[in-house]
């Protein structure tokens, strides 16, 4: 769906005093829709000519006659071909530039597994996760396009039509054969490709599923970087569960940033999904992980500033459970670490962030088959 920039103003303003809350005693932070009408869009880059590209994880079978579906966690999911790639012009033209890729999401299009995150580096090289979110063998039973799931594709130009923007993928590594054959941390064989980032010789994917930091050299060989354990928390009084009860909490792994020789990793945890929980991990490569930020929830992305600040896009800031659900927040971590400040409240089921000069770029909706959006919103100082 294309919306014009001048009735995007209008929907700018009447969402403004919704989203723009901020720290108390702040000014709020400028706040504008680039976009809407966005099936379960998540991770968004820029390419090396300062164009942006956003993931959709698509709609699933979107009523298509006997689909494959299969149960997940989230409910039951139906296998479609809707996931694509998107390039969003500075003119507010969007062009799907990447259709067909896998999505399988509800019955009514919701809670999209597919394509999650895109990279770009200086070479014009660019990486595509598509997430899985089951056990590795699942996929072995899925059709086209379900055979792709669980993969690092690389992206490249079709030069069938010089005038053409389309793209077309090729096959990088298997994130979720890794899991199968290596199973990282040790627990229940589950992959999901999350967030990707260019680092020296490579790139760094974020396997949640597997609770691993992964590398991949542009080959396609596949090593294990980090693994992040589990915890054990205290049982939320919601679940009406004896005083004193501890439950077992994994950190589940959603973004990855590089910086200055180490990425940074973000947790969205499992549950109990505690309150105040989520951290982000420094990992150089060849060192254990050490702990760069704490007292965040439920982060599902982050990006640096062009000063060293980290943001962290929180999917929920207070509660997993009940309306507080995927009413999220966008937290900024000062550079060199420290206690995380909010930058921007009531940001509607957040998933994925990228920051150019001053501003930050976010997608929302991430979990609507046809409501997701592109904001921008202008970062102080």
């Amino acid at each position: 769906m294309f919306v014009t920039m001048k009735r995007l103003a209008v929907a700018s303003a009447v969402i403004l005093s919704a989203l723009a809350q901020g720290t108390p005693g702040a000014a709020a932070p400028d706040v504008s829709v680039l976009y809407t009408g966005l099936s379960n869009p998540r991770g968004l880059a820029f390419d090396s000519d300062g164009v942006l590209y956003v993931t959709e994880a698509g709609r699933g079978a979107d009523g298509a006659p006997n689909p494959v579906c299969l149960p997940r966690p989230q409910g039951i999911g139906c296998l479609g071909a809707t996931g694509s790639l998107a390039r969003l012009d500075r003119d507010g033209t969007l062009t799907r530039v990447l259709t067909g890729l896998p999505s399988l999401a509800g019955p009514d299009g919701t809670e999209a597994i597919g394509p999650d995150d895109i990279a770009f580096n200086r070479n014009g090289r660019s990486l595509l996760t598509v997430g899985l979110s089951e056990a590795p063998a699942t996929r072995d039973g899925l059709p086209d396009p379900g055979l792709q799931m669980g993969r690092l594709l690389s992206v490249r130009r079709d030069f069938g039509d010089l005038y053409s923007l389309k793209l077309r993928t090729e096959r990088v590594a298997d994130i979720a054969g890794w899991e199968a054959a290596h199973n990282p941390d040790g627990g229940e064989l589950d992959s999901n490709a999350q967030s990707v980032a260019f680092g020296p010789g490579g790139a760094a994917v974020v396997d949640a599923g597997a609770n691993s930091l992964l590398f991949v050299t542009p080959q396609g060989e596949v090593s294990t970087l980090a693994t992040f354990p589990e915890r054990q928390m205290p049982a939320p009084p919601s679940m009406n569960l004896p005083a004193g009860t501890m439950l077992p909490m994994q950190s589940v792994p959603m973004g990855v940033a590089y910086r200055d020789g180490a990425y940074y990793v973000a947790e969205l945890t499992g549950r109990p999904f505690t309150t105040g929980s989520a951290r982000i991990f420094k990992v150089v490569p060849g060192q254990e992980p050490t702990v760069y930020a704490e007292g965040l929830t439920t982060v599902v992305d982050i990006a640096f500033a062009p000063n060293g600040d980290l943001y962290a896009l929180e999917f929920t800031h207070t509660s997993m459970f009940g309306p507080s659900r995927g009413v999220g927040a966008l937290m900024r971590v000062k550079k060199g670490g420290g206690a995380p400040e909010m930058v921007l409240d009531k940001v509607d089921h957040p998933g994925g962030i990228a920051i150019r000069g001053r501003n930050a770029y976010i997608t929302t909706g991430s979990v609507h088959p046809t409501a997701g959006k592109v904001i921008k919103v202008r970062l102080a100082g």
